[in-house]
């Protein structure tokens, strides 16, 4: 094992260590994650710190430049969320390529974060998600349908432990289906045959995936293998209904639901957030748990946070936290009536006139709102080692 020293690296103050540091004699000065507070650190760790890895030099360098980028990335929300979205494809692709301990360490990592950032800001991490989303990414789609998830275990009041089951559920759903989902869910008019037996088959074939690399939670697994199935009997692979099918896996079936609704597929737009709640209480009624659904849409209310909607008096907003009135969320205007986007986003009260909500408007319409992410919810998101 080869001791590097830290002058190699270019540390400069406020960096996040990728890797232990240790002295020449192995002991550790800074732990991995930790970050480079001040000078007086800094100056330690060049004179006294080295770091251990097995690569060649030119994957060690691709490593270090890697990292820097990373660190560049974690400074706004959009990186921050866009990390966790590289993390979810690399789960993707381990599992595919069975490699467990990568999938595993990943799977954490994921969990963990979501997990933080829920409990700190539900409504600007379920918010930022709906602002940023850009179509038929698969790992956006997952990471969206855990944050769900986790809005729907907590209301129900399930432990912890089920909480990071049917989380973990809700990111794997579909890698039994990777290779085909983009395909899939761009074809228009009716699927080819050989995409219906691809579906029909994709909850059993990520269950299989799953259990090669060593997966052994039952709640996890189930709620993969049963995600499609319906309370009126109408979904596969089993054709079970109602009570027949778990809780957890009806959680996990809503969740994936309504963030799939949220995206266009071949035959059909993107439903607006108000609209797939309405469908789902709605049209879709008897296919999923008609009390979870109204969990759901209590939860979110009627304009869930990250909704664009126009104003009376011509403004564009964002719906940016729930409030007990599911009608009446808290608002940011940040478009004039002129189209003019404002430097800073202004309160508004949809109590009043000129402020009521008129219409709710496509997010993709307005991509320069997701310049003003930190603004709209006046706080940023952060990535840290605290516990899940």
């Amino acid at each position: 094992m080869e001791l590097v020293p830290v002058s190699e690296l270019g540390l400069k103050i406020g960096d996040r260590l990728e890797f232990p540091i240790v002295d020449r004699n192995g002991q550790v000065l800074l732990q991995k994650g930790q970050l480079i507070k001040d000078d007086v650190v800094l100056q330690r760790l060049v004179e006294r710190g080295f770091f251990e890895f097995k690569r060649s030099a030119v994957e060690a360098l691709a490593s270090v430049e890697a990292g820097e980028a990373a660190i560049k990335r974690e400074s706004s929300t959009a990186g921050r969320l866009a990390l966790l979205v590289e993390m979810v494809d690399r789960i993707f692709r381990n599992l595919v390529q069975a490699k467990p301990d990568e999938v595993t360490a990943d799977l954490d990592s994921v969990m963990k974060w979501q997990s933080e950032l829920f409990h700190r800001d539900q409504d600007q991490l379920i918010g930022v998600q709906t602002l940023l989303a850009s179509g038929h990414v698969l790992s956006e789609r997952a990471l969206y349908t855990a944050a769900v998830t986790k809005l729907l275990a907590v209301a129900e009041g399930l432990p912890r432990s089920r909480q990071i089951s049917l989380g973990a559920a809700a990111l794997t759903l579909d890698v039994g289906i990777i290779d085909e989902h983009e395909a899939i869910n761009t074809v228009r008019g009716p699927l080819a045959e050989h995409h219906r037996a691809i579906i029909a088959d994709h909850p059993e074939r990520s269950v299989r995936l799953l259990r090669s690399i060593g997966i052994a939670d039952e709640e996890w697994l189930n709620a993969v293998e049963l995600h499609h199935e319906r309370m009126d009997g109408s979904g596969y692979p089993h054709g079970l209904a109602g009570d027949a099918i778990p809780l957890g896996a009806r959680i996990v079936a809503l969740a994936d639901a309504y963030a799939a609704m949220l995206r266009p597929r071949g035959d059909r737009p993107a439903f607006l957030a108000p609209a797939a709640l309405r469908e789902l209480y709605g049209k879709e009624a008897g296919r999923y748990d008609p009390r979870l659904v109204q969990v759901l849409i209590r939860q979110l209310g009627i304009y869930p946070p990250g909704t664009v909607v126009k104003l009376a008096n011509g403004e564009v907003g964002v719906c940016v936290r729930r409030t007990q009135d599911a009608r009446k969320p808290m608002l940011q205007a940040v478009i004039d009536p002129d189209g003019r986007v404002y430097a800073t986003p202004k309160r508004r009260n949809p109590e009043e006139t000129a402020s009521k909500i008129v219409e709710v408007l496509p997010p993709d319409r307005y991509h320069n709102i997701r310049n003003l992410v930190v603004q709209l919810w006046k706080k940023d998101l952060e990535l840290t080692d605290g516990p899940a």
